[in-house]
């Protein structure tokens, strides 16, 4: 190998390792926007991103400067998480303002939020188990397992 064999593909290496550092970066850049775009719309308070104002081309005189656009509405806080107890009482009062045959839709509108699908349907077979409610129809797709009430009073004899 020559010195100029040498120095050639040293000065490949070395270019290399700078373009594998340029796209390194770049891909950190990214996924700090991506972290920060998820932040600003999970966050309690108002967020300023650093990023979008340092990044922003700069305008030149000729250019009017926008007008501020307002900000978006803050997303509904979530609900309190629920104790295993309380999801089951709160169902089972909202159980009588239902009617006879209800779904789950129903139940989350006389509950006023909807509950976390894998506790609520949880809470609702233990009620079929418990025969306060008998699966009228099971549901498929986007049709939900309509419930019934089991009536308490004993049948006539």
């Amino acid at each position: 190998m020559t010195r100029a064999e040498y120095d050639e593909r040293k000065r490949r290496l070395d270019e290399q390792l700078r373009a594998g550092v340029e796209l390194l970066e770049a891909a950190h850049r990214q996924q700090v926007r991506a972290l920060d775009l998820v932040w600003m719309t999970t966050a309690d308070e108002a967020v300023e991103l650093s990023w979008f104002s340092a990044e922003a081309p700069s305008r030149t005189e000729s250019q009017p400067a926008a007008a501020p656009s307002p900000a978006p509405p803050a997303p509904p806080p979530k609900p309190a998480r629920r104790t295993a107890g309380q999801l089951s009482g709160e169902v089972q009062a909202a159980i009588a303002q239902l009617p006879e045959v209800f779904d789950r839709n129903d139940l989350c509108r006389v509950l006023g939020y909807e509950p976390d699908r894998g506790s609520l349907y949880r809470t609702l077979q233990e009620l079929v188990f418990e025969d306060v409610l008998v699966v009228e129809r099971f549901g498929s797709g986007r049709t939900p397992t309509r419930y019934k009430k089991v009536n308490a009073s004993p049948p006539p004899s």
